[in-house]
């Protein structure tokens, strides 16, 4: 069986189903602007996945338990200090924290929660700019009890307008701030959670590497640079 589309059979660059009637497709395909047309397009939308191709990939992570006793910011955790990005780019990131927060009281009726503050730095450690702390949601605030969640979160950072530096290369460092929402029991990061857990078997890195750490908190930054 062949398939064959009849001499005009395409208008406006569309063959129309009643015109197919088999399996190969005539020669006026070929003629036809269908093909012709193919380098027409000149002009890229600002909106199209075409505009940036990824440069760096930074996965990190910390399984150190945190406690946290007070309503004020403090540093949980550092990442280290990356080198090589391209000035000028775009970055990414996407953060994963376990938590537990432990109630005065079974029957507590005040709120408890706990905030948490992604901060990045381009001059290894020496300014932090923040990302905002995460506000109530994400499961991180609770009443009547003590509770056991997550808190995931994404970051789009533009460089336009913001202290991404526009040109050369730099560098990016990032850290983790918490703190409780009151000081009513503790409030605990990567611990008390049984954490990585396992029936039977061997992990899938038998070294101390990341891939052992999913479970406990990490982040992924990605770097986009504008083509």
């Amino acid at each position: 069986m062949t398939t064959r589309v009849r001499a005009g059979g395409i208008a406006g660059n569309t063959i129309s189903n009643e015109m197919l009637k088999d399996d190969s497709v005539d020669s006026d395909i070929l003629a036809n602007s269908i093909m012709g047309n193919h380098n027409q397009i000149t002009t890229i939308s600002a909106d199209m996945p075409g505009e940036f191709r990824l440069g760096k990939v930074v996965r990190e992570y910390s399984s150190s338990s945190v406690t946290l006793s007070t309503t004020s910011l403090v540093d949980m955790f550092t990442g280290s200090n990356t080198s090589g990005f391209t000035g000028g780019s775009h970055l990414e990131l996407h953060w994963y924290i376990p938590s537990r927060k432990d109630a005065t009281s079974g029957t507590d009726t005040a709120w408890n929660g706990m905030y948490f503050q992604p901060c990045l730095s381009f001059d290894n450690g020496t300014t932090w700019y923040s990302l905002g702390t995460c506000g109530y949601d994400g499961g991180t605030m609770t009443r009547y009890a003590s509770s056991i969640h997550n808190y995931t979160n994404h970051a789009w950072i533009q460089n336009s307008g913001t202290n991404i530096p526009s040109s050369g290369s730099y560098t990016v460092k990032i850290k983790f701030m918490g703190c409780e929402y009151q000081t009513n029991g503790n409030a605990y990061v990567n611990d008390s959670h049984d954490i990585n857990g396992k029936n039977s078997g061997s992990y899938i890195d038998t070294s101390a590497g990341i891939d052992r750490y999913q479970h406990y908190s990490h982040w992924t930054l990605k770097e986009w640079i504008p083509v």
